[in-house]
């Protein structure tokens, strides 16, 4: 008799006890068992706990609770590894933490982390738009345009009045760059996509010495871009070529070694004893039938040679 009274004791307290637990976790909030699942690293447990709820007034005002969403959905992205448009976490994340951000009611602390993880977030997009520019296509330009957008929106939310001048200049060298690459590979010889091209590689290196005038790779590669699209125009030049369509690209040569010779001087002016600008103004001279200033710069050539 005494052991089934205790028997049934010990079976009381036992479904006492799991009463309390499941009476305990039925009363945590979302944004509680979410913060548990979060300090686990259990991020989709986490998410899913916490975003059916962000809709509900109680959260829609809660600055914590956005922090902790932007925290999740950061982590979820970067164990993603998604880039461009399916990189739908990162985005959410942004969202999150600017709303955290609006709010006055948020720690300091957790302001200044919320701004650093906006601060990277920002940064990945940029990273994506050079990546882009990676197996570049024409195609890929306005995703490139765009991921560099998101980046610059962050930075300016984060930092009024922040100079992104030297990023923009980055971009712009690089895509022009990747122009030109795609203009070297002949693929699109005397074709019109070679005129797009050509206007794609050139429009870019202007617009990065609109950010950085005094950058010497972009004078450079500009006055290259203009001196090897007048090159391949000579290059057409056969027994077929009419007197009147020689003419033609006679002047259009002499118009783009012309205007390469401006970027080269300039780019020379920066770095007087460099090779590869001595050697590009002493080739363009001599395109342009001008032998005595071509021959000035072949003997600059020599003097560095020596001086080596």
């Amino acid at each position: 008799m005494m052991r089934t009274l205790s028997h049934l004791m010990n079976t009381s307290v036992l479904a006492w006890l799991a009463v309390v637990l499941s009476t305990g976790l039925s009363a945590q909030s979302p944004l509680e068992i979410a913060s548990r699942f979060a300090e686990s690293g259990s991020w989709d447990e986490a998410y899913a706990a916490l975003k059916p709820s962000m809709q509900q007034e109680l959260y829609q005002t809660d600055a914590h609770a956005w922090y902790v969403l932007g925290f999740v959905q950061k982590e979820l992205h970067k164990a993603s590894g998604a880039t461009g448009d399916e990189a739908v976490f990162r985005a959410e994340s942004v969202q999150s933490f600017q709303r955290a951000l609006s709010m006055p009611n948020l720690s300091s602390e957790e302001r200044e982390t919320a701004r650093r993880a906006l601060d990277f977030l920002s940064r990945s997009y940029f990273r994506d738009a050079i990546q882009w520019v990676e197996g570049f296509t024409p195609t890929a330009e306005p995703i490139i345009l765009e991921l560099m957008g998101r980046y610059e929106a962050i930075q300016s939310s984060l930092n009024p009045g922040q100079d992104l001048s030297p990023q923009r200049a980055d971009l712009h060298r690089y895509l022009g760059q990747a122009y030109a690459q795609l203009l070297e590979t002949e693929r699109f010889a005397d074709l019109p996509e070679e005129r797009a091209l050509f206007e794609g590689a050139t429009s870019h290196y202007q617009e990065s010495l609109t950010h950085d005038p005094d950058s010497y790779a972009s004078q450079y590669n500009f006055s290259i871009a203009l001196y090897n699209h007048g090159v391949r125009q000579l290059k057409r030049i056969n027994h077929t070529t009419s007197m009147f369509e020689l003419l033609e690209i006679q002047d259009a040569c002499v118009e783009l070694f012309e205007r390469a010779l401006i970027p080269m001087r300039k780019a020379h002016d920066q770095r007087p004893t460099r090779l590869e600008t001595l050697k590009g103004l002493m080739t363009i001279h001599y395109a342009l039938s001008q032998p005595e200033a071509s021959e000035a710069y072949r003997v600059k050539i020599e003097q560095q040679l020596r001086n080596r």
